[in-house]
């Protein structure tokens, strides 16, 4: 493959693609210029971000755009009321602040408008700040260029680009709830020491994919947003069956029995959840006095299975609704500390940004000091923006350069509209293709903001001083922001050590509370810690993570079975004090709690001892890999 048909991917499907996306750009601009709106480049800036792979999405990103554009214009107009421009200043870094930290609190497309009222505020606070007598006409021209460009990109683009594949989403959540019930029928089965890495894999790969698509796939419809509890009620049951899998393996190894035919009547179950069927639940038996595997956690994932794909596939929201208490999900978990430390730099560098501006006096600064406040929280709201500040930043040079070629060699010669309007088309049009072009994706599409702000196309014609002065001070100032992610970024395994110590916390309140309470709450946190650990450690998670859940769970058996008797009580008692920190010598509590459970009269306590203490023992990777400080060796690798 030669290097130009490596830089050059376009087929016909992604040519029309960036023609229409040029298309909406270019109109929005013409309108603008036509009605005589102030600053008419900002029009075009919301048909890059807004265009999406489908139409819900299209539809719902528009939404929030034009919501956050009118609460930030709102916000900032209110701000420079205020008597002191040091004050305007710091009001609104910290709309820039909340926006940048609300970025990492809301899921799917919902993060769009507290993000977007946080850039209008700045972009109208900014430049008011150096020229107050024209924030009114500005923070107008801002609204009405952004509702020309969300109007305009909604209805050329969202036309033409499909709807969400939300059945075919649908279809993987119930494979990926088949394919956790052929998983716990293996741990069932004749070869349950073989671990079947491939299916497990599987899995655990879907859960993690599946739950990072279910906001994204039900944008734009009210129906879909209705059935994500039963998306995440079919994932935590999914989380269940692995989790209860590897303790029936681990019962089985110590000489625990099973009904022979559990294993073909769970892929039997497997199969008609496949096809679309409702499933039966393992029926409850007599207690065997521990001589047999415990199905308890995997009959629960089952009825929550079956209650979840009928609230799923239910035709009628009515269904819906009626269903949706009788099934569980895992928790909305929010990373505070992330999102206030992303808050806080964003915040800090604009008001930084800003403050030297207007001290300096600098319009040329003022338009630094934006490309701070925009691309802080945009970055910030990556999960690891160091991988994207370098094509960020290739965006922002590409975008500032097009740009000062466009006012020092065509913005001069131009005295007419229509004269305007002509003279964007062909950057517009290679932007298009740029966007829609695979190896240039990334981007063109701060290439293509960037040329909006900084060609200042419709504006008048400035000197050459003044044009090298306004691209350079963008890109330094996208420069300080890049770099500062770049150097200085979200590590994987600092991240990943502080989501385990988290799910480590939340097992010490079972140890030290008799009985445990909250149960069903620990229950759907675990889960979602478990999936955000994966999601966010990727192919380097430490195994061990689903034991973290098992040594919970057994910790909740244990203390119930604490309510039998004096004797058991003791015995749990004496269980709990050798688990009190048990994430600093785990390997000890482990054989500790192995040697214990023998000199339990009660066989079941036994048997719940000894889950207790494999639970542990298979969880020492994750603990080594979350607490390397005390001796821990190298973490071995995938869940």
């Amino acid at each position: 493959m030669s290097s130009s048909s490596k830089l050059i991917q376009l087929d016909r499907a992604s040519v029309r693609q960036g023609l229409r996306l040029a298309l909406a750009a270019w109109l929005s601009f013409t309108i603008a210029v036509l009605l005589g709106v102030d600053n008419p480049y900002w029009a075009a800036m919301p048909v890059w971000v807004i265009s999406q792979a489908s139409r819900g999405l299209i539809y719902e990103r528009a939404l929030f755009r034009v919501g956050g554009t009118l609460l930030g214009a709102a916000l900032g107009l209110a701000f420079l009321h205020l008597p002191d421009p040091y004050l305007q200043l710091l009001s609104m870094a910290l709309v820039v602040a909340a926006g940048s930290a609300l970025t990492h609190v809301l899921r799917g497309a919902h993060s769009y408008m507290p993000m977007l009222a946080g850039i209008t505020a700045a972009v109208v606070v900014l430049p008011s700040v150096l020229a107050p007598e024209a924030s009114v006409e500005l923070a107008l021209s801002r609204v009405e260029c952004t509702l020309i460009g969300v109007l305009v990109a909604t209805l050329i683009s969202g036309w033409a680009t499909p709807h969400s594949r939300r059945a075919d989403y649908y279809q993987r959540v119930r494979q990926l709830a088949a394919d956790a019930l052929r998983l716990a029928a293996h741990h069932l089965g004749p070869r349950f020491q073989e671990e079947d890495r491939n299916l497990s894999a599987r899995v655990v790969r879907e859960i993690c994919e599946l739950d990072a698509q279910a906001r994204l796939t039900a944008a734009g419809s009210l129906d879909a947003y209705r059935r994500i509890p039963y998306v995440d009620a079919l994932l935590y049951a999914a989380i269940e069956l692995v989790a209860a899998g590897q303790v029936i393996a681990r019962q089985r190894a110590r000489g625990l029995a099973c009904h022979p035919a559990h294993a073909q009547w769970l892929l039997d179950q497997a199969q008609a959840l496949q096809d679309g069927e409702d499933i039966a639940v393992l029926e409850k038996r007599p207690a065997s006095g521990g001589q047999e595997v415990s199905l308890a956690r995997l009959r629960r994932a089952m009825g929550q299975i079956r209650r979840a794909r009928q609230g799923l596939f239910a035709p009628r929201p009515e269904q819906l609704q009626r269903r949706i208490r009788a099934v569980r999900v895992p928790a909305a978990a929010v990373d505070w500390p992330l999102a206030l430390r992303t808050g806080a730099i964003s915040g800090a560098a604009g008001f930084a940004a800003g403050a030297g501006a207007y001290a300096l006096g600098s319009p040329v600064l003022e338009l630094a000091a934006i490309g701070v406040c925009i691309f802080s929280m945009i970055l910030g709201s990556m999960p690891r923006p160091q991988l994207m500040a370098k094509y960020i930043f290739t965006g922002i040079a590409v975008g500032a350069g097009a740009a000062g070629l466009y006012r020092y060699a065509v913005q001069l010669h131009l005295t007419q509209d229509w004269q305007v309007i002509a003279s964007v088309l062909p950057f517009m049009v290679a932007g298009g293709l740029a966007r829609a072009n695979r190896p240039t994706a990334l981007w063109a599409l701060d290439a293509n903001m960037c040329f909006q702000l900084a060609s200042q196309a419709g504006m008048a014609a400035v000197a050459l001083p003044a044009i090298v002065q306004g691209s350079a001070a963008l890109i330094a100032g996208s420069a300080v922001v890049c770099t500062a992610f770049y150097f200085l970024p979200r590590r994987t395994h600092s991240r990943g050590r502080a989501l385990a110590r988290r799910m480590v916390r939340e097992i010490h309140p079972l140890i030290r509370r008799q009985p445990p309470r909250h149960v069903q709450a620990w229950r759907s946190r675990a889960a979602r810690q478990l999936v955000r650990l994966l999601q966010w450690t990727g192919a380097e998670a430490p195994r061990g993570a689903v034991s973290l859940i098992n040594l919970g769970y057994g910790i909740v058996a244990l203390q119930r079975l604490a309510t039998v008797g004096p004797r058991q009580r003791g015995c749990v008692q004496h269980v709990c004090a050798l688990l009190d920190g048990f994430e600093r010598q785990p390997r000890e509590a482990a054989n500790q709690l192995t040697r214990l459970a023998p000199e339990c009269a009660d066989p079941v306590l036994a048997d719940a001892v000894l889950d207790v203490a494999q639970a542990l023992d298979g969880a020492r990777p994750v603990l080594d890999y979350a607490y390397p400080a005390r001796g821990g060796a190298d973490f071995a690798r995938k869940p």
